[in-house]
């Protein structure tokens, strides 16, 4: 009877967040099962990882049923879906943040409405762009009217003053 109290408090019990928070793989595993249903073998292409590195994590989120193998093919459950859905924006975020870490926490982000700043995920793959200020006093920098030319969609957020531009 010991043995047995000590080998359930030895157990660790895993939170939703420990999850998805303490492993990449996990995490890497209900995106791509966020978008499509896949076969033990097509999670293993997507992912370049062996059956035998996935079998773990794969067992782990069935276990806390958040995906379920049905017919040879591993799907999300609902509650694996809403987990998915809000998943995503908050670690797409943190992708973004972390990505020029120094230059973001070294800004004040609160003059961002909060609608905007909401959708800091939605950046997508970008490039960080800085000059300096007296060098292109009355010019914009060729490299970047040249990407915003091949730009589908454009959005700014200026904090310039440009004395051309004093009529509203």
């Amino acid at each position: 009877m010991g043995a047995s109290l000590e080998l359930n408090k030895s157990k660790a019990t895993l939170t939703l967040s420990d999850i998805i928070c303490l492993s990449e793989k996990r995490r890497l595993i209900l995106s791509l099962l966020g978008k499509n249903e896949y076969s033990i073998d097509e999670l293993t292409e997507k992912m370049n990882m062996t059956a035998h590195s996935l079998s773990p994590q794969l067992k782990t989120l069935r276990d806390e049923e958040l995906i379920i193998l049905k017919d040879g093919v591993y799907r999300l459950t609902n509650i694996g879906e809403i987990l998915v859905k809000n998943m995503s924006h908050l670690f797409e975020t943190i992708d973004i943040l972390e990505k020029d870490q120094r230059f973001w926490f070294s800004r004040n982000l609160s003059v961002i409405p909060a609608d905007l700043a909401e959708q800091i995920c939605n950046i997508g793959n970008y490039k960080l762009l800085e000059y300096d200020i007296s060098e292109y006093m009355y010019a914009v920098p060729a490299e970047f009217c040249d990407n915003f030319k091949k730009s589908k969609n454009a959005l700014c957020l200026l904090s310039i003053y440009h004395p051309i531009y004093t009529e509203m």
